[in-house]
């Protein structure tokens, strides 16, 4: 009873802060409260069996996390979750943190969402590290098609970096901020992909620990609140960009 009232009360406050920034949140997730190790089958994420079979769990864990837990990603670890609300107009946003543990040529994290049947081919796409489509600490973002890539922007291996997504379902374009920072527009990468139904994590390749994600947030404006949200009111030694330099709200 004591947590289930203390999950209440979080969810409570969340949607408060979200309102103040004119967010209507759909999915919040910062792990704290799942139970450790697979995260298959917890609060909705689930195998990609459907496009790539044998894919293992990414694992909850608290070793390295924001703050509490958050999601280890290994080799040929991938997972998906499927919101309760698609959007399949106006404005959306994802915010999601990463760390990359190694620049190691092959491997790389996924941030893949889009409509219906996982794809590969998705609508906002970005990949960091080796299929970057440029060097091995670049962020990739698909630009339009599969064969367009652009590097927009660089990450630093064992750091926390935070990613916004404004996504304009209608136009099929989407918007990046890297800690704070807007790094483009960006087009689908594949245009059948005209509703955001859901969040594809993780990698189908690569060898050892690749890295890890925490604090997942999705909703209906643009999440500029979603930083705030996400992290502790101390700064984080962890965020490579300090809480004093990122502007509170952007």
């Amino acid at each position: 009873m004591k947590i289930k009232l203390i999950t209440c009360i979080a969810f409570m406050i969340i949607g408060l802060w979200g309102s103040v920034f004119g967010d209507e949140i759909i999915y919040s997730q910062n792990f704290d409260n799942l139970e450790d190790g697979d995260i298959f089958g917890q609060d909705g994420w689930a195998s990609i069996d459907e496009l790539s079979a044998g894919m293992g769990p990414l694992q909850v864990q608290s070793n390295v996390a924001l703050s509490g837990k958050a999601l280890e990603v290994e080799a040929f670890h991938e997972t998906h979750i499927r919101w309760s609300e698609p959007v399949g107009t106006g404005t959306c946003y994802l915010s999601i943190f990463f760390r990359k543990e190694n620049a190691d040529a092959g491997n790389t994290l996924h941030i893949y969402m889009g409509k219906g049947a996982l794809a590969w081919s998705a609508g906002p796409v970005i990949r960091i590290g080796s299929q970057s489509g440029g060097a091995l600490d670049d962020i990739g973002v698909h630009d339009g098609s599969d064969n367009v890539i652009e590097q927009p922007a660089k990450y630093k291996v064992g750091e926390w970096h935070h990613i916004r997504e404004v996504i304009d379902v209608d136009n099929m374009t989407f918007d990046v901020y890297l800690d704070g920072k807007d790094i483009g527009n960006f087009m689908f990468r594949n245009a059948t992909h005209d509703t955001i139904d859901w969040l594809m994590i993780g990698f189908d390749e690569g060898t050892g620990v690749l890295g890890y994600y925490d604090a997942v947030e999705f909703g209906l404006g643009k999440g500029e609140g979603a930083f705030t949200r996400a992290t502790p009111v101390e700064p984080l030694e962890k965020l490579s960009t300090t809480w004093g330099t990122l502007k509170v709200g952007y």
